[in-house]
Formats: C-alpha cells, sequence, structure tokens
C-alpha cells in the first residue's frame, strides 16, 4: 500500500472545494438582487428626500422637523431594518467572493461602509446632545451619499470581472477540450 501524505489529502479537498465554487456563481440571483437593489434604492432615496427636505425647510423652525422629513424617516427606518436583513442574506455571496479573491476591496468597502452607517444611525437614534447629533447626522449623510456610487462601482467592477473570468474559463475548457480530441 503506498504511503499517503495527509498533506496531499487536505491539500486535494480543498481544492475539490474551490473547484466547487468556482463553478457556482458570485452574482446574486434574480429575484435576490432585484430585491435587494429595491430596497436599497428605497433607503437611499428616503435617506436623499430627508436631506433635501432639511436643507429646503423654514430656518425658523430650527430642530424641529416637517411633516416630509417626519413621514420620510419612518420609511428610511423601515426600510433600514428590510435592508440589515438583506445583508445577512449576503453572506454567501461575501463568502464565495472572498474565497474567489473576486472583488475583495470594493466588497470590504462596501462592509465597512455598511457598519458605519449602522453605527451612525443608531448613535442618530439614542444620542440626546445636540452636537453629538448634529456631527452623527453630517457623517451619516455624508457616508449615505456616497454609499450610491460605492455600491454601482462594485456592481460595475463584479461584472467586469465576472466576463474577464468567464472569457479564461472558456478558453481553459477550449484548450482541454482540444487535448482530449487528439
Amino acid at each position: 500500500m503506498p504511503f499517503k501524505n495527509p498533506m496531499n489529502d487536505r491539500q486535494t479537498d480543498r481544492t475539490a472545494k474551490i473547484i466547487a465554487l468556482l463553478h457556482e456563481k458570485v452574482r446574486l440571483g434574480s429575484l435576490h438582487r432585484r430585491l435587494f437593489y429595491s430596497v436599497f434604492a428605497i433607503l437611499w432615496g428616503s435617506g436623499a428626500l430627508w436631506l433635501v427636505a432639511e436643507w429646503f425647510k423654514d430656518p425658523e423652525l430650527g430642530a424641529a422637523r416637517t411633516l416630509l422629513q417626519t413621514f420620510v424617516i419612518k420609511i428610511h427606518g423601515a426600510a433600514m431594518l428590510i435592508f440589515l436583513a438583506m445583508l445577512g442574506t449576503l453572506f454567501t455571496h461575501v463568502r464565495r467572493g472572498w474565497i474567489l479573491k473576486a472583488n475583495r476591496p470594493s466588497g470590504c468597502f462596501n462592509i465597512g461602509i455598511n457598519t458605519l452607517l449602522a453605527l451612525t444611525g443608531w448613535l442618530l437614534y439614542y444620542a440626546t446632545e445636540d452636537t453629538a447629533r448634529e456631527w452623527t447626522s453630517l457623517i451619516h449623510w455624508s457616508i449615505g451619499l456616497g454609499a450610491l456610487p460605492l455600491l454601482s462601482a462594485h456592481i460595475w467592477c463584479g461584472r467586469a470581472t465576472a466576463t474577464e473570468t468567464r472569457n479564461k474559463n472558456n478558453e481553459a475548457v477550449a484548450m482541454l477540450e482540444s487535448e482530449w480530441d487528439q
């Protein structure tokens, strides 16, 4: 019986898992993607609308909120709850992308941005000191406005990488098939 090196067995198992992952898509399923984009659009749009209403409200109101701001912030809060749940459903997407080393910088940046938005949103809800609320609000909406181009860049980079990978895989399969035919 030939000697079996346990290190090679582990490497073979790891390689098999990576090959299995390569056959799976990192891209979200159609329904998952549409739902995620819809919830993100409502969340981002309600935040942007609140900000526009804040900028154009009567200065005499001071810290008081308009009816539009009150309504929009409720939508924003509800969309945030759904969005946080949707972020939890991305675990498989993140794991596959990480193992395949696909789109890591923009993915990590998006995770970091969402963490900061959740933290600053929580602070806005619970902070009572006016100065702290003003700074937290500024940070929250600044990051929030930047979330749309960041997510768009992540999607664009992912699609470009997927196209490049698909082309390489097609070339490799064609080469293997031509060797097999000979």
